[in-house]
């Protein structure tokens, strides 16, 4: 038998979680409510948290989304996913959305098509019944995504036409990272950001200071010729960032491929392309610093950046968001 609980992050302090999931990350994310299943000896046989306040909207009305998600069994899944489903539902929700952290920023995605290639760096991973414990709780597919690897960047590069000659004429540049310069590099990273993701499915925004948490000592722990910074009359306007795959070798010095993890451009006309040329500065850069492989990361279907990544790598992983209606 089991009982399922609404949690606090510090009342998993006095349970068993199989899953070693950090409760410290449930307080961080600031889930509207947290959910666990647990057996008779309190251990978690099932968990997640929900949001409902701070997502993205559909049809002018919030969406749930079902994240930090763990089941050790279809039971206890369908247990916890009908249960968030109808705590999502009562609070107005129209469409309970999963795994998804709360935000796009953070960890979303089940991993659906998992090839052989091994894990990589900032890749999320899951089980693999995990997919199926939503498909049987009646969610469908919502939104597809793929990762692509390019297994010899020297060699297979994307081509460029007339483009370093048009960036040029604008007097848009492109240069490493450089945090000890005047000014922030990371205020303007994160204004790009913003702006050209702002359209993206389930967007929503995050403060300065929060993104700044998350990933400013990851960027500049980077070597800065992996962080690309494109200018235009003093102002950021694009970036790439392409960290190593620091899961591929034990021995940093024998990692040889780097993910391209973002590539971000203000939405106007006249970048247009501008994404194309950084990527193609990096993967230079890349050779340079001795990577043979590139790993185009968790690319949605629809976007530009897929047909890009088609010119010169090969899918090799693929996943997927899920989504169900809800009502009252």
């Amino acid at each position: 038998m089991y009982d399922i609980l609404d949690m606090q992050p510090m009342d998993y302090d006095g349970v068993y979680d199989p899953s070693g999931f950090d409760p410290a990350t449930l307080a961080e994310h600031g889930a509207d409510q947290h959910f666990a299943v647990l057996d008779r000896e309190l251990c978690i046989r099932a968990r997640c948290s929900v949001w409902w306040r701070k997502t993205a909207r559909v049809d002018r009305r919030p969406i749930g989304a079902i994240g930090h998600y763990f089941a050790d069994g279809s039971e206890s899944a369908a247990l916890l996913l009908r249960h968030a489903c109808r705590e999502i539902g009562r609070r107005g929700a129209v469409l309970a959305v999963g795994p998804l952290d709360g935000s796009t920023w953070r960890r979303y995605r089940f991993i659906t098509e998992r090839g052989a290639a091994r894990p990589f760096f900032l890749e999320p991973d899951n089980p693999d019944d995990f997919p199926m414990h939503f498909i049987a709780s009646g969610f469908s597919s919502y939104a597809h995504y793929v990762s692509a690897l390019n297994p010899d960047i020297a060699t297979r590069q994307l081509e460029l036409g007339d483009l370093r000659a048009k960036f040029a004429d604008l007097g848009v540049t492109v240069e490493a990272l450089d945090l000890d310069g005047t000014g922030d590099p990371l205020d303007g990273i994160y204004r790009v950001a913003c702006e050209a993701f702002a359209d993206a499915l389930l967007f929503t925004p995050i403060g300065f200071d929060e993104f700044v948490r998350m990933y400013g000592a990851m960027i500049a722990g980077i070597d800065p010729r992996l962080v690309l910074i494109a200018r235009h009359a003093g102002r950021i306007v694009g970036f790439v960032f392409c960290p190593p795959d620091l899961l591929g070798a034990r021995d940093p010095a024998e990692i040889d491929t780097i993910v391209i993890k973002t590539v971000a451009v203000l939405p106007r006309t006249e970048y247009r392309g501008l994404g194309r040329l950084m990527i193609v500065e990096a993967l230079t850069n890349a050779v340079d610093c001795g990577y043979r492989r590139a790993i185009n990361a968790l690319m949605h279907r629809t976007n530009r950046s897929c047909g890009i990544s088609g010119e010169c790598a090969q899918p090799m992983r693929a996943y997927q968001l899920f989504a169900r209606e809800v009502t009252p």
